[in-house]
């Protein structure tokens, strides 16, 4: 159910002059507001020190977006503290939502199980008080491994474990800095629940690592 301010925000751009961005182009939101709704939609979340155009356009009317979000199904969660905004799935009883944001299980399986390392390892860290959360490459490349112990071909699971890693910082979970060493950036503890990683770590049949560290 709207709320009156989300409700103010959409009747005042739908009263306002509009101004054609492309050839064809119905759209009633302003460049910015658009800019943050599709690094919502196409990336799950946006972050202030990452991605200043989006965060900007999200700021600048944020119960426009969160409005525009609800019509594809999205709720809007904002952390202004850590400056992160994230889209999430709505969800039915019956579960009738055609197409899906991407969850953990969009990755492959190295990815995944990548994903399950930085996140328990995040919530492990916080919980005992760091701030900054950081990794090292070989450690990274040692829990990846245990899907590798009997692969025949050495040279292809380095090549796929590498590739897990570059996705992370490509997809900006991981933060590269250099000499082998990560920062896990606070996303990966918004994004994926404990109880995703949890259904990952058990297809793998791996023991949570911090575990209880909710």
């Amino acid at each position: 159910m709207c709320n009156e301010a989300s409700v103010s925000a959409v009747q005042e751009v739908a009263d306002a002059p509009r101004m054609e961005l492309f050839p064809e182009d119905t759209g009633t939101c302003p460049l910015g507001v658009r800019h943050a709704i599709a690094a919502l939609i196409k990336r799950r979340y946006i972050s202030a020190d990452d991605d200043k155009v989006a965060w900007e356009g999200l700021m600048s009317d944020p119960d426009l977006v969160r409005s525009r979000l609800a019509d594809a199904l999205l709720l809007l969660k904002i952390n202004t503290q850590i400056g992160i905004a994230l889209a999430q799935q709505v969800e039915f009883e019956d579960d009738t939502i055609p197409y899906k944001i991407k969850s953990i299980n969009y990755f492959n399986n190295v990815q995944s199980l990548l994903m399950c390392q930085l996140v328990t390892k995040y919530f492990a860290s916080v919980t005992s008080g760091q701030l900054t959360v950081w990794i090292e490459e070989e450690e990274m490349y040692e829990y990846m491994t245990r899907l590798f112990e009997d692969a025949p071909d050495v040279a292809a699971s380095q090549t796929n474990m590498k590739n897990a890693i570059s996705s992370m910082v490509r997809n900006r979970y991981l933060r590269e800095v250099g000499d082998g060493r990560y920062q896990i950036l606070p996303i990966v503890g918004v994004v994926y629940t404990l109880d995703e990683i949890r259904s990952v770590l058990s297809r793998y049949v791996i023991a949570e690592e911090g575990e209880g560290n909710e």
